[in-house]
């Protein structure tokens, strides 16, 4: 399992103001604060996880914090310890009232930490931030997805909630994927104490509306209409600090309470293009040597496939295409994810590994009998699967617009939109756009929806 993880830098006196002259900037929340590095003993940490650092400017004070990453080698038994916002205190925190506060069988290791320098161990971690927050209450926002009362929330999930924020997950790591964005922002995702009912509830800057009052801009994109059936929505636009007129607005669209709903299904809207595609998620299960996603006739998964067919046949009905923008290799837009492990880790912005099928070949392959056991019952495997598509591959053919529907067939947006919210399932409805330069120095993005 891949978790968030701390470090304690303790800075040696020649470097002190090397490192402050290179890494303070204006202020942890401008996000445009350069990157500094020191050697530190080589240690093991996910890239893919968070990692905040502790730095000591003195002996016996923490005086900043950075979110850092382990880089590459800097020697025999050495690796970087990149670090970016490097943050000064505003006050200085003693080490002594940290351990203090720190329960009795977590002490020891917490002042090793202190001493030596290095990782901090998880169990750890969530003291240390909490006794933190208590002193420097305005680092909350900066360091709550590390304290114990974060992992004390994620506890209390129910296993239907965690799957469906795994599955919501998922599907907004993938569109951030598309878009050319990173993901680093999944990583800031806090449960909140309300009612819960979307894994975009949790993130930063979410604008959550009991009804539909986005923006106008988005009006004439098709399939937002449909939206407004929905009893709940989330919403948030994301941007690329390099390059600001790449943008990704982000609804997540649901019926039903977390605990209550059927999954997730992703809606990827390239607006330049006027293509989309629909990904459907199917956990698989069964041990690492025998996973398996099963289904039988009549039953949802059957129900499912019979509507994504009824639509492609709705599609097909369309006005061949003209337009060079609207050539596509393939034109129907409706795809499967079949997932071997649908784990929810918050401290993790991996994708899921798994098996995209298009639906024709789907299709296909469960026509030639790929997918009938010896008793007559369906399932699909690693071994039955056949040729599939890896996150990579998907990505590529979605992000430039070589799958899905052309610029007419688009029009039946809507009604995807609305069969998804039939089935009890999340909509994450990903819409990818350009905005002029001149707009998008202008913007701020906090107040987009």
């Amino acid at each position: 399992m891949v978790r968030a993880g701390g470090y304690v830098l303790r800075v040696p006196a020649p470097r002190r103001g090397v490192l402050l002259a290179h890494g303070l900037g204006r202020g942890w929340a401008d996000r445009q604060l350069p990157i500094v590095a020191e050697p530190v003993p080589l240690f093991s940490h996910s890239r893919r996880a968070p990692l905040v650092v502790f730095a000591m400017f003195d002996e016996s004070h923490i005086t900043h914090i950075a979110d850092g990453k382990r880089g590459a080698s800097a020697g025999t038994n050495l690796v970087r310890l990149n670090m970016s916002d490097l943050e000064e205190l505003a006050r200085p925190i003693a080490v002594t009232s940290l351990l203090s506060a720190v329960p009795n069988r977590l002490r020891r290791h917490v002042e090793r930490a202190f001493k030596t320098g290095g990782t901090i161990p998880p169990k750890s971690l969530g003291a240390v931030v909490d006794r933190m927050l208590e002193v420097a209450p305005t680092l909350q926002t900066r360091l709550a997805r590390y304290s114990d009362q974060r992992r004390k929330l994620i506890g209390e999930l129910s296993p239907d909630e965690r799957e469906n924020l795994a599955l919501q997950k998922e599907s907004l790591g993938i569109a951030l994927e598309i878009a050319g964005l990173p993901r680093d922002e999944l990583l800031h995702w806090t449960p909140t104490g309300d009612e819960r009912q979307s894994f975009l509830d949790g993130l930063p800057e979410a604008r959550v509306r009991e009804d539909v009052m986005l923006l106008s801009d988005f009006s004439n994109v098709p399939g937002f209409k449909a939206i407004a059936q929905a009893s709940h929505i989330g919403a948030k636009t994301f941007a690329n600090d390099d390059d600001p007129q790449n943008r990704l607005t982000v609804i997540m669209a649901n019926r039903l309470p977390l605990e209550k709903q059927t999954g997730a299904d992703l809606i990827y809207y390239n607006e330049r293009f006027k293509a989309f595609v629909m990904v459907q998620y199917k956990a698989m299960e069964g041990d690492v040597d025998n996973l398996a996603f099963r289904w039988k006739a009549g039953d949802q998964f059957d129900d499912e496939i019979s509507r994504m067919h009824g639509l492609l046949a709705e599609i097909r009905k369309i006005v061949p295409n003209k337009d060079p923008d609207g050539y596509r290799f393939c034109e129907n837009p409706f795809f499967l994810k079949f997932c071997p492990r649908v784990v929810f880790n918050p401290d993790d912005k991996g994708l899921f590994k798994g098996i995209y099928l298009p639906l024709d070949l789907w299709a296909m392959a469960a026509a030639a009998g790929r997918f009938l056991g010896p008793k007559g019952g369906s399932s699909i495997t690693y071994e039955n699967a056949g040729r599939r598509i890896n996150n990579t591959e998907f990505v590529g053919l979605v992000a430039n617009a070589w799958v899905g529907t052309t610029i007419t067939q688009s029009t039946v947006l809507e009604k995807v939109v609305r069969e998804v919210l039939s089935t009890g399932k999340t909509v994450t409805f990903a819409i990818k756009t350009i905005v002029p330069k001149e707009v998008a120095e202008e913007d701020d993005l906090t107040g987009l929806i």
